[in-house]
């Protein structure tokens, strides 16, 4: 370390030699949080250690759905380039040529101190709001979930009348949740018009069109219809099935948020695509990532992303039928007082 010390950017800075990392980490360190350990595993290893937020960024680089370069005081600020502006660099650089210096007999200080860096072009890109995006898709989840606990109180509450009034006039059961199913479907229609707008002009979704995220909306609002349907089969309760049916609207759709932050095994993540609101957040995740993310796998110029998100789609239709038709053969099996 005292051949680190000739280095010019560290005069007057103290090195102080510890024999172990056991000893370094009893100093005392409150004084300066300019402070760095530097770790030796062998003589050609070693570890650096700053404080939090020193000399080297604050947050990973590549994270989820998170921007690589920020805008602040109208310059360009980009994480990764503190290593260089900040003296990492340069500290790493310098304990490089002591080292080959030791080990060859040959001083190569002033050599690597005299390099220099150029910032290369920023490419384009499309930035997301981390943490923010994430509340914004939870209230995504939840959107719906007061009109569907409405679904549940009102299809439960009606079905203990109308089913013996339906029987009297030879009507079948499938037309009760018919036409409570096209009158609730207009609803989500509207609905499903009204988030996409927001999704739109919020920019939370950049890239991808109008249509596909009003698709996205549509088809989650319409298996939510068919889920309360089933619910309201099962339980028989009206404010029970409410309520398990909010439950399991916010229950799945955060389990949804493991497949934005982690890659889950593809089988495992189309079976919970069974779950209508872990679907819609599968769905989400992927329109996100369709905007340039650096840290996922699906660019921009990957012609697999549109499968995914249509096969994201089909599989929200199939839950909507799946629920259906579990109603429709409930339904016809448990035994009702009527």
């Amino acid at each position: 370390m005292n051949k680190v010390a000739s280095a010019p950017f560290l005069k007057g800075r103290t090195i102080m030699g510890w024999p172990d990392e056991k000893s370094m980490d009893e100093l005392d360190l409150n004084y300066s949080i300019d402070a760095v350990r530097v770790v030796f595993t062998d003589t050609f290893s070693y570890h650096l250690k700053f404080s939090w937020g020193h000399r080297i960024p604050m947050m990973k680089e590549h994270r989820d759905h998170s921007a690589h370069c920020q805008a602040m005081n109208e310059k360009m600020k980009c994480e990764s380039s503190e290593f260089w502006e900040k003296g990492f660099v340069a500290f790493q650089a310098a304990i490089n040529a002591a080292i080959i210096e030791i080990a060859t007999n040959h001083s190569v200080m002033e050599q690597l101190m005299s390099v220099t860096g150029i910032h290369m072009k920023i490419l384009p890109f499309v930035a997301q709001g981390g943490v923010a995006t994430d509340f914004f898709i939870f209230f995504c989840i939840i959107s719906f979930s007061t009109f569907i606990y409405y679904v549940s109180v009102n299809v439960t509450q009606e079905k203990q009348y109308i089913t013996s009034l339906m029987t009297m006039m030879g009507l079948r059961e499938s037309a009760f949740w018919l036409s409570w199913g096209l009158m609730y479907a207009g609803f989500i229609l509207i609905m499903a018009t009204l988030m996409a707008l927001i999704v739109k002009s919020a920019q939370i979704v950049v890239l991808t069109g109008f249509v596909m995220v009003f698709t996205l909306f549509l088809l989650y609002g319409l298996s939510l219809i068919t889920l309360a349907f089933l619910m309201s089969v099962l339980i028989k309760k009206p404010f029970l099935t409410g309520l398990v049916v909010f439950l399991l609207i916010v229950f799945w759709g955060i389990l949804g948020f493991t497949a934005l932050y982690t890659h889950l095994p593809a089988f495992l993540e189309w079976t919970l695509c069974l779950l209508s609101p872990f679907a819609f957040t599968v769905g989400m995740a992927q329109l996100i990532h369709l905007d340039y993310d650096v840290n996922s796998n699906a660019h921009l110029d990957s012609s697999h992303n549109p499968y995914l998100i249509i096969a994201t789609l089909f599989m929200m239709v199939f839950d909507t039928l799946l629920y259906l038709a579990l109603t429709l053969y409930f339904d016809k099996i448990l035994p009702s007082k009527y």
